[in-house]
């Protein structure tokens, strides 16, 4: 019983770090999280924690997730967003989710 379960424990050993390597390929989610600097019709431009700028495509499949509702556009600068997006075999992101916090505060 020992030998079978000391086997199994080295099989596992050896197949995990297998396992990771086919989970770091193009098309699985990634979240992107943090302000927006730029919008236009066709992507969005997120400043991120790190205060890197990620661009990320945004297409007519792309949900945005707002009240009110609201078009890519239109999200104004200083908005803070989570997005889920994929990303491509060229290394581009495209956005899948689009969830829009709190619009920045108006000036006084």
């Amino acid at each position: 019983m020992r030998r079978l379960l000391a086997g199994l424990l080295v099989c596992a050993t050896l197949i995990a770090p297998t396992g990771a390597m086919l989970l770091a390929h193009e098309g699985h989610d990634h979240k992107v999280m943090g302000t927006v600097t730029s919008t236009a019709a066709n992507h969005i431009v997120v400043k991120d924690k790190d205060g890197k700028s990620v661009t990320i495509q945004v297409t007519p499949d792309t949900r945005i997730k707002a009240t009110p509702a609201l078009k890519a556009e239109q999200i104004k600068p200083g908005t803070r967003v989570v997005v889920t997006a994929s990303e491509n075999k060229d290394k581009t992101m495209r956005a899948k989710v689009v969830e829009v916090g709190a619009a920045p505060a108006a000036a006084k």
